[in-house]
């Protein structure tokens, strides 16, 4: 017997035999609590490793294994969009390289609005649109078939107004009667909020003289008299520095989806990786929008032309990644109210569904 177990030996015939079993019953207890304690911690790990692998899917970047395992169909794309706060994800993804990391280059080319770009994106000129709702579900119902691929932007109190000169006489709607009024482009969503706007004063379209201008041009323009109001979005408010008689999107046009990204659909059944790489990235930027709003200040300057300053100051709402059957029907609810549409909008259709 070695040293250890001779003490241990007389330690034990020293006890009483219910001390003994007393150590005993307390070094059980011991194992007890110490396997409870252990498997507490290994169950607290296992959650927090649960609850980061949860979050890290909902908020985080597309797992490796969602992604397609071929790249794109199309390494290039050329995207039509229009200067004006609504297109602002499109550039921020752009110029943080959202785009590059899916394996696609974006050449954003900015023209006046989805009239001028529909055609082009039909004829394979354009391969994917920024175009208002109110365009694309006209279009289809004119016998085209577009495909609403990504939401874009959701309005907001102030970012589209009708708008006069300091020095004008017009104060109300009522006051636009028999007068001359500037818009973007003819039948769209920011033509329609108009006529609504007429329409909630009394008035309708037939009460007013619509002339389409870009909006780059609507402010000389209307200085030098040429027409009584205009139609303006932001930034051009901001810019031209109006006095406003009526914000078009406050009331019943609150908060109303206006804008999204559309692609022919044949387009879209050819390029699905591509799609899906394209919006993706566009995603990204709307995310990273909505945790910080300053960068839609940084880039407006990029494509607007307008100073940080006037950056600064401008209103704009939101930018969701997804548009619904819901948000898009009260769209196509309000051009058929004004007998835009000649029939129902098919929104399985639109949206892809």
């Amino acid at each position: 017997m070695t040293w250890l177990g001779e003490q241990l030996a007389r330690i034990a015939d020293e006890m009483p035999e219910r001390d003994l079993y007393i150590l005993a019953l307390e070094a059980r207890r011991r194992r007890r609590r110490n396997l409870g304690a252990f498997t507490a911690a290994a169950m607290a790990v296992v959650t927090i490793i649960a609850v980061t692998f949860l979050v890290q899917s909902l908020d985080g970047e597309p797992e490796a294994a969602t992604r397609p395992s071929a790249p794109p169909e199309l390494s290039s794309l050329k995207v039509g969009t229009a200067p004006t706060v609504e297109a602002a994800p499109l550039f921020v993804a752009w110029r943080k390289g959202y785009f590059r990391e899916e394996g696609i280059t974006v050449e954003p080319v900015v023209t006046t609005g989805a009239p001028v770009t529909i055609p082009q994106a039909e004829a394979g000129t354009l391969d994917i649109i920024q175009a208002d709702y109110v365009s694309v579900l006209l279009a289809n119902d004119h016998g085209k078939d577009f495909r609403i691929v990504s939401g874009l932007y959701r309005s907001a109190p102030g970012d589209l107004a009708v708008v006069v000169p300091s020095g004008s006489e017009i104060r109300t709607m009522r006051d636009l009667k028999g007068k001359k009024v500037m818009v973007p482009i003819l039948r769209t969503f920011e033509s329609l909020a108009l006529l609504a706007a007429l329409e909630r004063a009394g008035l309708s379209e037939r009460d007013v003289v619509l002339v389409e201008r870009p909006y780059p041009q609507i402010g000389a323009e209307l200085r030098q008299g040429r027409a009584h109001a205009a139609v303006l979005a932001e930034p051009w408010i901001t810019v031209n520095r109006m006095r406003k008689v009526q914000d078009l999107t406050a009331g019943t046009l609150a908060g109303l989806h206006t804008t999204g990204m559309a692609a022919d659909a044949r387009w879209v059944r050819h390029h699905p990786r591509t799609v899906a790489a394209f919006r993706r990235a566009l995603a990204k930027a709307q995310r990273l929008i909505a945790d910080d709003p300053r960068v839609v200040r940084e880039v407006l300057p990029m494509y607007t032309k307008t100073l940080p300053d006037e950056a600064a100051r401008m209103t704009f709402g939101t930018y969701p990644a997804e548009i619904g059957p819901k948000e898009l029907r009260k769209v196509g609810d309000l051009a058929q109210a004004h007998r835009w549409l000649r029939g129902p909008v098919d929104l399985p259709r639109v949206l892809g569904n």
